[in-house]
């Protein structure tokens, strides 16, 4: 983890306007596509549980885990080890 804030500075090359633009967009647009049955969801229509500290969004045709958001000490980690894919 920086502990510097010039190690957290994204350089200003073409890469990481790309990434601003991934990240810029309203989540509930977004489409998904299972990992593990290759289905493609709206991500604003999946139920999402969890609590203050830890959100779970799965697939609505197999129930695998498509993605989980969790808030620790250190800021937020985002896992997506049952998307294949994020659409936006």
């Amino acid at each position: 983890m920086a502990d510097n804030i010039a190690d957290l500075i994204l350089g200003g090359d073409p890469g990481t306007h790309l990434l601003q633009e991934a990240f810029a967009f309203d989540i509930t647009l977004t489409k998904i596509r299972c990992a593990a049955c290759n289905t493609v969801s709206c991500l604003g229509s999946l139920a999402v549980d969890g609590g203050p500290l830890e959100a779970l969004v799965k697939c609505a045709d197999c129930g695998s885990d498509l993605m989980k958001a969790t808030r620790t000490q250190r800021g937020c980690v985002l896992e997506m080890h049952g998307a294949r894919h994020l659409y936006f």
